[in-house]
């Protein structure tokens, strides 16, 4: 076997495996498009919320999520699965998703009535146990529609009228209600988002370092489930958790690891979306 043969043979061993690699990589890259990066000093902790699912966008939110492997917290609405059997798919996929967790968000969404819902809190608790018996969703997470209001460990905190209904459901029915510290905006007809991928980084990181949160160190992030029918929301929060996964300073979280330390920042006003 002369040298000239065992050089050919290794060119061809080398090109098989090269071949191999690349095919392997390639098949992780459509797999999963997510960064894991071990963060054993971070200092922030993310959570990443939605609201008002299952809805048509829920089916393109819950690939997103698959696709880069990030923890998201749900809160849920019934009455639009009530009126469309069509979304029941979207539910299913919600529950077999292991990176997600479920929370109730109202069976009626207060009709988007929300002064004259507020005013009989035991109603709003009957809307949200509905809503529980209806989605099968026994998390005890919840979030108040169309009012940031925070109910966590004892500390209440947010828009007065709604108060009393988080205090009501907490007390009874054991419940967590959890406002929000930013919101990405969308336009309502196109359900475009606003702002870019970085420009909500750099706002995210801004609020952290300056402690305009609830809780110290922690921020919660509103989304809609309505938004993500739109492809160029889908890329751009797809960009922000790449940032966020990127960035040691920052970890991405469900909302049951929440921890009450809290700050004395102002509470804003909910959209009345």
């Amino acid at each position: 076997m002369n040298k000239k043969f065992l050089l050919t043979l290794a060119a061809i061993f080398f090109l098989i495996d090269c071949a191999l690699l690349t095919y392997k990589l390639s098949q992780k890259e459509h797999s999963t498009k997510a960064i894991h990066k071990a963060k054993p000093n971070y200092k922030y902790s993310i959570y990443l919320t939605s609201d008002d699912g299952p809805l048509k966008g829920s089916k393109a939110l819950n690939q997103l999520v698959l696709d880069y492997e990030f923890p998201l917290t749900l809160f849920l609405v019934g009455r639009p699965l009530s009126q469309d059997a069509n979304l029941e798919p979207h539910l299913t996929a919600y529950k077999n998703n292991p990176y997600l967790l479920l929370g109730n968000h109202s069976f009626s969404h207060a009709n988007f009535r929300y002064k004259r819902f507020y005013k009989d809190a035991a109603n709003v608790e009957k809307d949200f146990l509905q809503n529980e018996r209806f989605l099968g969703i026994y998390s005890k997470l919840g979030r108040l529609p169309g009012r940031n209001v925070w109910a966590v460990d004892g500390v209440l905190k947010g828009e007065s009228d709604a108060l009393e209904s988080a205090k009501v459901i907490a007390s009874n029915d054991r419940y967590k209600f959890f406002g929000w510290d930013y919101e990405i905006h969308y336009n309502p007809k196109t359900k475009a988002t606003l702002k870019s991928a970085l420009e909500h980084y750099k706002r995210i990181k801004y609020i952290l370092k300056n402690q305009q949160t609830f809780a110290k160190n922690q921020i919660v992030i509103l989304m809609h489930d309505q938004m993500f029918t739109n492809q160029e929301s889908q890329k751009m929060i797809g960009e922000l958790v790449l940032l966020l996964q990127n960035d040691s300073e920052c970890k991405l979280k469900l909302l049951n690891k929440f921890t009450m330390t809290p700050t004395h920042t102002t509470i804003a006003k909910a959209s009345e979306y």
